[in-house]
């Protein structure tokens, strides 16, 4: 008699168009894939996997639960069970995320305890060329003078004037993981001088990375002091906590705009407010927020020099396909009992 393997059991957690999920089911004969719109929270916008709120009946919530009790992989974490997912979904070993950043959240949550057998994958490298496209954006948009540009139209006023060019000027970016990098890619087509912010550095940074110079966390002010531009690319961890203060940006020349694409929290906000009102920091693009929403009292949405996106600067609707690439080569590794990509490390959050 044949001996039939057993099928592990992948369960997708958010919403995932359907040309995906038969790519992931076509990885392997010996995988049963588990999708359930009717379970999920729908999409506010493409590539989003957080949703509108759901209320499951009794008897949807038991199916769901059943399925999260028999899934081996999750894609993406269940954002409706998020607190008790160690509990109803004791037999996974790997969960894919759809994020970057969920290094806080591991450790928020206690999974790294009360999941201590679980691999956790984050999406990193998916969203670098979206988010360096944004930081291209705000560089160009506060060079060329946009904004006066489209006050003007507003008000059908013609009056010439000469805005500043990215060729030469000096763009420190802080953190050299896929965004930083990509970052840099683009900074350098442009003819600018790019100065990196790494944790460690690796004689293969420093051959490998485009980047005119590669320094440690340690010569950071030095790095500041020569900043048209500052672009924040690193991870929220204890240590990155409000590394950006009111000593940092005061050492920023007079004029410097800054880009903040991290979290919102590696930015000391009463210090940026502060920098901006009095003239120091000429302009702010801001994707990430201390509180999120942002708060309607908040001086930022007024403050002309400030760009405001709503955590959205990563966001392309080709988000899902990218991902899934990433998923299916995870998979194939996993089957394998291959190393995977991405594995978050626990104990650094990233």
């Amino acid at each position: 008699m044949e001996n039939k393997k057993f099928k592990r059991s992948i369960l997708i957690a958010s919403y995932l168009e359907s040309e995906h999920v038969e790519r992931i089911k076509a990885i392997d004969k010996n995988i049963v894939v588990h999708y359930k719109p009717d379970l999920l929270r729908t999409p506010r916008y493409p590539a989003d996997h957080n949703g509108n709120p759901i209320t499951r009946t009794q008897e949807e919530e038991f199916r769901w639960q059943t399925l999260l009790n028999k899934a081996e992989i999750l894609f993406d974490f269940d954002q409706t069970h998020l607190t008790d997912l160690p509990d109803l979904a004791p037999n996974v070993k790997w969960i894919q995320a759809t994020s970057a950043g969920i290094g806080q959240m591991v450790k928020r949550l206690e999974y790294d305890t009360r999941m201590p057998t679980t691999i956790f994958t984050t999406a990193s490298g998916i969203h670098s060329q979206p988010l360096a496209e944004f930081c291209l954006m705000s560089m160009l948009m506060y060079s060329r003078g946009l904004t006066r540009m489209l006050k003007m139209q507003s008000q059908k006023h013609w009056e010439r004037y000469a805005g500043t060019d990215l060729i030469d000027r000096t763009v420190v970016i802080i953190g050299m993981g896929n965004i930083g990098q990509k970052v840099t890619e683009i900074a350098k087509s442009f003819g600018m001088k790019v100065i990196g912010i790494k944790r460690t550095i690796s004689e293969t940074d420093l051959m490998e990375m485009q980047a005119d110079q590669i320094l440690p966390a340690n010569k950071l002010q030095y790095a500041l002091k020569q900043a048209d531009y500052l672009i924040l690319c690193m991870p929220h961890t204890p240590e990155t906590e409000h590394m950006i203060g009111e000593t940092e940006l005061n050492l920023l020349p007079k004029g410097a705009m800054l880009i903040n694409i991290a979290r919102g929290t590696v930015v000391d906000e009463t210090a940026l407010i502060k920098a901006l009102e009095h003239g120091h920091l000429g302009g702010a693009a801001l994707d990430v927020f201390q509180t999120e929403p942002l708060p309607k009292d908040s001086p930022l949405w007024n403050m002309p020099n400030v760009l405001v996106s709503p955590h959205s600067g990563s966001t392309s609707e080709r988000e899902n396909s990218r991902l899934t690439d990433l998923f299916c080569h995870n998979l194939r590794q996993y089957l394998d009992n291959k190393p995977l990509l991405n594995v978050l490390d626990t104990n650094l959050l990233y």
